[in-house]
């Protein structure tokens, strides 16, 4: 019984230990998100909810905000959109304002998967997604599908190429992850 007890805190700690340390991962994916078109934003300006809004980034890459009209979000990080708007509502509207910004869609880049999974398709790519996680967003694989076989379509460089998926790894822009057909 001891040793049971012993091995439950063993896991926990563990299982801790691992969300522990995947979160700054996570934070740092969100940090160095280029923003794109169509990412859906919301922008909060502290001390000033009237000024608080969810809006998506237009397809010239442009947001549209109150008191400073227009400003451009495409090919920034939230880090710098946040500073480029405090710059702006500081010069004569707001006394240091704090603004913070988050993605709540992840609409500018997609991935794509074709082949013997449930639901083919384009689907947008948020930070941190795994081919596993691509995989289950398109309805996961059929009977049919060679997991073993999964490959990945991708260009670098300007070069194309495909590979097969060894492990568990990131998916990237524009990336297509091709499930194939088992032999039996």
């Amino acid at each position: 019984m001891q040793h049971l007890k012993s091995l439950f805190v063993f896991l926990l700690v563990i299982i801790s230990l691992g969300l522990f340390i995947s979160t700054p991962s996570s934070i740092k994916a969100q940090s160095d998100y280029i923003l794109g078109p169509e990412d859906v934003l919301e922008i909060i300006v502290w001390g000033h909810s009237d000024l608080r809004r969810e809006m998506p980034i237009s397809l010239e890459g442009r947001i549209s905000f109150p008191l400073i009209g227009e400003v451009k979000a495409a090919g920034k990080t939230t880090q710098q959109l946040e500073k480029d708007i405090a710059k702006k509502l500081a010069d004569g509207y707001i006394i240091h304002p704090q603004v913070t910004i988050t993605v709540s869609e992840y609409r500018s880049q997609k991935f794509f998967i074709i082949g013997e999974v449930k639901s083919q398709g384009k689907y947008d790519l948020a930070p941190e997604t795994t081919v596993l996680m691509a995989i289950s967003i398109g309805g996961g694989m059929t009977e049919k599908a060679a997991p073993g076989r999964t490959t990945i379509r991708r260009e670098e460089n300007g070069k194309k190429k495909e590979f097969r998926v060894t492990m568990d790894i990131l998916v990237q822009p524009n990336d297509t992850i091709i499930v194939p057909e088992s032999f039996f």
